[in-house]
């Protein structure tokens, strides 16, 4: 018995006061079992004469016995509240210990991230460092699918440790756009450019709009800067400086090719006929025409005002004087002539024809279609050209009166030119207005020459000679000046056709 107790006590199982006790118990029974045995053995009187002091040992050892017995349950109640005490206290660390190991390592994740426009993104980048186990992590978000060019912010979840964790990705602008100045030229009169197309090379992730910020004062001319504000899809916005150069006209255009008229009551007047207005800086100034105190329906003379103004308000004048006649019996009506003249235009015309070969067909026919004569009706350039048209025949004046009033009805610029000097007889001839540029044409037949003159340079017309003739001199300097390109090896005289 003893043996089996130091046994379990060497385990452990026993503390070493409750071994004493059981030791004690353990020495009485034996005590007991021998008394029992001795008394069955020896005589009985021996027994009687013991049996006060055997009732008496045995009383001590039952009230000891169960002393110990009240005792072993209590003893047993305080080694299971120990043992559940120990237990608590090894869940609780082991908890503990498990908590915070979770917090470390779910605090790994970020829950928000911020990038500029443009980067790359990851799933890597939502984590503080490598997790300790991967396999247990998991994201619903497919980075590769993100557009990182646009401004958004993403909401996803990771999972970690079967915790879902809510997070956030927000793809930020915050870079204001780039852009160059280009310099400008511009008059102190005149609004700044359009903005888009006073900055190059601009730059940014999203669409830019450009404005103008801060304008100088730039009425009298000098050199600038002028703000332009390059604002991105965002609000991001950046200044860019624009290099103003501004100049100050104060030169009036110029007036030139008017003179004075001579016509008949009720006639019209072609007022800008040669007439032309240039300017230092302004390309296309315009030109008024005050005619107001010029009665058409009374002979006399008036006075007829030209103002020209240029795009920076300089203006310019000059003064005609208009002499109105009486009518001659021979007179005709401007509509009479244009009807005569439409006639022709609608037999020798075809849809689509250009400028240059409507002016082709003109001049050709006057050629070969009017027989000259010495001597015309000259009163008046409607009377020379209707008869042109309508009697086929004509001298010089009548040829070209009656080619300058188709080229008017065709809506082709021309102007009359006039012989000068000349030893024995004037002449006239057309200059005509073709793609901007100004050409000689002349219809009235050449002795010995069965030809015609169709898009002539000044310089080419001067140098014509032909038996001996010459006779193309003119004040050039009344009028436009002339193309220099020649364009004769376009033209096919005989077939009176423009070359392809």
């Amino acid at each position: 018995m003893e043996n089996k107790l130091d046994s379990m006590h060497s385990k452990g199982l026993v503390r070493s006061a409750d071994t004493a006790v059981v030791r004690a118990i353990t020495h009485e029974d034996i005590a007991r079992h021998s008394r029992s045995n001795n008394h069955s053995n020896k005589p009985a009187v021996k027994q009687a004469a013991k049996k006060p002091a055997a009732r008496t040992e045995t009383a001590k050892a039952r009230a000891k016995s169960k002393a110990v017995e009240d005792e072993e349950p209590r003893e047993k109640s305080r080694v299971v509240a120990y043992s559940f005490y120990l237990l608590l206290a090894i869940l609780t660390l082991a908890l503990y210990i498990g908590v915070r190991y979770y917090d470390r390592e779910t605090a790994k994740v970020k829950r928000f991230v911020l990038v500029e426009v443009g980067s790359p993104v990851s799933e890597d980048m939502f984590f503080n460092e490598q997790v300790d186990f991967p396999e247990l992590e998991d994201c619903n978000l497919d980075f590769s699918g993100v557009n990182i060019d646009l401004p958004q912010t993403i909401r996803f979840t990771i999972t970690y440790f079967w915790t879902n964790m809510e997070c956030e990705l927000e793809i930020a602008d915050t870079t204001p756009p780039t852009g160059v100045g280009i310099p400008q030229q511009i008059f102190s009169v005149e609004e700044l450019p359009d903005v888009n197309k006073c900055v190059k090379d601009v730059s940014d992730r999203t669409a830019v709009t450009l404005k103008w910020g801060k304008v100088p004062d730039y009425k009298n001319g000098g050199e600038f800067k002028a703000e332009a504000l390059l604002t991105d899809a965002v609000g991001n916005t950046v200044s860019v400086m624009v290099p103003i150069s501004v100049t100050k006209d104060s030169t009036p255009p110029v007036i030139s090719g008017t003179k004075n008229y001579s016509g008949f009551v009720g006639s019209s007047i072609v007022y800008r006929d040669g007439v032309t207005v240039t300017d230092d800086y302004d390309k296309n100034p315009t030109l008024s025409i005050d005619t107001s105190n010029v009665d058409m329906s009374k002979p006399g003379k008036y006075k007829a005002i030209y103002t020209a103004t240029d795009f920076s308000g300089n203006q310019s004048t000059a003064e005609i004087e208009v002499e109105l006649l009486k009518k001659p019996k021979t007179y005709v009506e401007q509509e009479t002539v244009d009807k005569a003249a439409q006639k022709i235009l609608d037999k020798i015309l075809k849809p689509g024809m250009s400028k240059m070969e409507q002016a082709l067909q003109i001049v050709w026919w006057c050629r070969y279609n009017i027989t000259y004569v010495h001597k015309g009706d000259s009163t008046s350039r409607n009377r020379a050209a209707y008869d042109a048209i309508t009697k086929r025949r004509a001298n010089c004046y009548g040829y070209a009166c009656a080619v300058r009033e188709m080229l008017n009805l065709c809506g082709i610029e021309n102007r009359f030119i006039k012989r000068y000097p000349y030893r024995y007889s004037i002449h006239y001839w057309n200059y005509i207005n073709i793609d901007g540029e100004w050409y000689h044409c002349d219809s009235t037949p050449r002795k010995n020459y069965n030809s015609y003159f169709f898009m002539y340079t000044t310089k080419e017309i001067q140098n014509f000679h032909h038996s001996g003739w010459y006779g193309y001199t003119f004040k050039v300097e009344k009028y436009p000046a002339s193309a220099t390109k020649s364009v004769q090896k376009k033209i096919d005289y005989a077939n009176h056709k423009i070359k392809k």
